[in-house]
């Protein structure tokens, strides 16, 4: 179960911009009703049925606490509400709380309507209101507290002047109230880059026992410098402990457009120092869902961790007009691979509706790939065992079409156009080398799920079984608009699919038949498909990236409208079917969803195309 309580938030149009949003959002808020709800007397049940992204309208930098089995999300409001307060009882179904919002004055110091990115939290056994706001003295922005008896409020600010100040810094935003393994409270959050700090820092202070003021003889620590090529800043400091990691979460990019995105760091204390595993992003922009951030990690009633963060539509970016609405998609925190630190996975961007149960894989071994060129070459990323290949050997001029994994020895086969297959740390259990006809070559392969058999599929649609693997029809001897590209197995092993060139699909055995794009109209041809584990969806990839997804198989994005180096040829389901990889012909990786990006061969001198991707 979570044991911490922060916040998400957004960084705010600068001074110049102000009136303007304002006149904005005012007009919103005077064109939509407005829901007043009582707080439940009875508590959560388990978390169960379905979701679906956006939860709400405008509502950037949502923070949310659970209390007596009801949710209640504090996000950033307008000129007439300040902040705004939503409640649910299920995470699927949110209310506005009150009008006009919870905090319901301005301290004398500060500017009035300007009000956002709140943190709040029990302390003490007052509730306590952390956010940022705007200094009329100093005309800087600030940080500033307010109380209230109840986690509903109303939340007041008798404040005589701000908790946090750095006007050397350029004004501070985005506060994140935390408390760490032994009990102490912190505030963490963000300078706004200034004169004496042209790129901004996150930082953190331990708080008083009431949150109210600093330890004192304590100063600020910089703890997470903006230093990628992807974070034009770095804002809303999230940060939270499981089990004995400090994760911090933080947003990148530009609030207003594509490139806001969520990256993490893992801090040896709350204090720092605190270093960034990867150089991009874990949580991006797709089609669907434009500039996800504000990020706010917090457990459920059942101790499933989520990511409540905001977002923009596609196709409607921007005030006015569009809305940064409330999301929530679940994070998973599994078990490193090899031993190492988990890595958190967010299974989104979403667009619903999504089950309210989720399961994360044990561990984090489902980031492990490795990638298949056409002389045998294997490249293996995410501490996936490497056992050999036949890259450099002479293959009779032949050309490594696929590869499957062993799941009962993490080794692989690869198979060649002619039907042969090599072992690696998986058991020879025979090939198609004799059986194959000429101008019908092998083109896809895959494993049973106990590693005791394998099918290999030719370009007519013949399937060759092998060891455990059941031979349950084919598409030898019918005629076929297009030529088969791709092979996937139903989780049982019972049955399997076959999809060719134009998107048709064969479905044999137990696999069921959920849909296909045969008869209609493709940018590129379709290179191959996934399935998900629970055998009730898959996926289509055609050579553009463009993705077609079917059955339970989610849509967490594609590269179908990139100009790429070069064209997609295969696609890897994350473990938990939560995202996925497709890989180019270059070895370039592009990750979605949960599917964590480990490396490629992008830009790297290849002796032979890579050919496909397979789990490690």
């Amino acid at each position: 179960m979570p044991t911490t309580t922060s916040s998400l938030r957004r960084c705010r149009v600068p001074a110049v911009g102000r009136s303007w949003r304002r006149a904005v959002l005012a007009a919103l808020v005077l064109a939509v009703p407005v829901l007043v709800l009582a707080a439940p007397s009875a508590p959560a049940a388990a978390v169960s049925g379905t979701y679906s992204n956006p939860l709400t309208g405008d509502a950037p930098d949502p923070d949310i606490v659970l209390v007596n089995g009801t949710y209640y999300a504090f996000t950033t409001g307008n000129p007439v509400e300040r902040i705004e307060e939503f409640q649910s009882t299920d995470l699927a179904h949110w209310g506005q709380v009150a009008f006009p919002g919870a905090l319901t004055n301005d301290p004398p110091w500060a500017f009035a309507g300007e009000e956002w990115a709140p943190s709040v939290a029990e302390i003490g056994g007052q509730w306590v209101m952390y956010y940022a706001t705007f200094d009329i003295t100093t005309e800087t922005h600030c940080i500033s507290v307010a109380t209230s008896a109840n986690v509903a409020g109303p939340y007041v600010d008798n404040s005589a002047g701000p908790l946090v100040c750095q006007s050397g810094y350029g004004g501070d935003l985005d506060p994140d109230y935390f408390v760490d393994a032994n009990g102490t409270p912190y505030l963490v959050w963000k300078s706004q880059p200034g004169l004496y700090a042209p790129e901004a820092q996150l930082w953190s202070e331990p708080l008083a026992a009431n949150g109210l003021s600093f330890v004192p003889e304590t100063s600020p620590t910089p703890i997470l410098d903006q230093n990628q090529a992807w974070e034009s800043t770095i804002e809303n400091p999230n940060m939270v402990l499981v089990g004995n990691e400090y994760y911090l979460f933080y947003s990148g990019g530009n609030w207003m457009d594509s490139s806001y995105a969520i990256g993490y760091a893992v801090c040896q204390s709350p204090l720092g120092p605190c270093a960034k595993p990867y150089d991009h992003p874990i949580f991006h922009s797709t089609a669907q869902v434009v500039g996800p951030g504000g990020d706010w990690a917090f457990g459920d009633a059942t101790g499933q961790w989520w990511m409540a963060y905001a977002a923009w539509t596609g196709g409607n970016v921007g005030y006015p007009g569009g809305a940064r609405s409330m999301r929530l998609d679940p994070l998973c925190f599994s078990s490193g691979h090899q031993g190492g630190i988990a890595n958190p996975v967010v299974s989104g961007p979403t667009t619903g509706p999504e089950p309210l149960q989720q399961t994360c894989p044990a561990t984090d071994d489902v980031g492990q790939y490795r990638l298949v060129a056409a002389d045998g070459g294997i490249f293996a990323f995410g501490g996936a065992p490497y056992f050999g290949s036949k890259g450099g050997q002479f293959l009779l001029f032949l050309r490594i079409v696929d590869a499957a994994t062993d799941p009962a020895t993490e080794g692989y086969w690869e198979v060649a156009s002619n039907g042969a297959v090599y072992g690696f740390n998986a058991p020879f259990l025979g090939d198609a080398s004799r059986d194959v006809q000429p101008g019908q070559p092998i083109v896809a392969m895959t494993a049973t799920p106990d590693g005791g058999g394998y099918w290999l599929v030719s370009d007519t649609g013949a399937v060759y079984a092998f060891g455990d693997a059941p031979y349950v029809g084919s598409m030898a001897g019918q005629p076929l608009a297009s030529p088969i590209v791709g092979m996937a197995a139903t989780p049982d092993g019972k049955g399997y699919w076959l999809v060719a060139a134009d998107g048709g699909i064969f479905a044999f055995g137990d696999a069921p038949y959920l849909g296909s794009m045969g008869g209609q109209p493709l940018n590129r041809p379709i290179v191959g498909m996934a399935a998900m584990p629970d055998g009730k969806g898959y996926w289509l990839v055609a050579a553009d990236g463009g993705i077609f997804a079917y059955g339970d198989a989610p849509f967490r994005g594609s590269t179908g409208s990139l100009t790429l180096n070069q064209p997609i040829v295969g696609m890897l389901p994350e473990g938990a079917g939560g995202g996925y990889w497709l890989v180019a012909a270059d070895g370039g990786i592009f990750a979605f969803g949960s599917a964590p990006y480990e490396g490629s061969t992008g830009g790297l001198p290849l002796i032979a195309p890579v050919v496909a991707v397979n789990p490690g």
